[in-house]
């Protein structure tokens, strides 16, 4: 008999900076189909700038030196879990894409660690459909 490939082998995990609907557990919850069980940190994003328009109803953030984003450190999302919250970002349409980032989080200690994540920023349709 062959023995299982995966057994004692965890999936990989993503993490995901949240900085606007997907900060609501409600919200990520519905998105995933299921109770998010990672941690989720206090966090902040730097090098990005929090965007609202009265021509989009969510915020979005693009890459501005300088500028900080406060936001949500998602912690421990399933490849499975990821495929959901692109499809919610309307990534593979590019109204957001998917960006490596390292941000400040913050657990029980005074200091933040640097966690890479990733962040879901305005992609060119966004981008283009807002500058008119």
């Amino acid at each position: 008999m062959k023995p299982e490939s995966n057994v004692g082998h965890t999936p990989p995990t993503c993490h995901v900076f949240a900085y606007g609907t997907l900060i609501e557990p409600g919200r990520l919850d519905a998105v995933l189909g299921h109770r998010h069980q990672g941690e989720r940190l206090a966090a902040r994003l730097v090098g990005y700038q929090r965007v609202s328009v009265p021509s989009y109803p969510y915020p979005y953030v693009v890459p501005t030196p300088g500028a900080t984003v406060d936001g949500v450190l998602l912690m421990d999302l399933s490849p499975y879990e990821m495929q959901a919250l692109d499809r919610y970002e309307e990534v593979e349409s590019g109204v957001y894409r998917r960006e490596s980032v390292e941000v400040e989080a913050w657990g029980c200690g005074p200091r933040p660690i640097q966690v890479q994540a990733d962040v879901y920023a305005a992609g060119q349709q966004l981008l283009t459909s807002t500058s008119r």
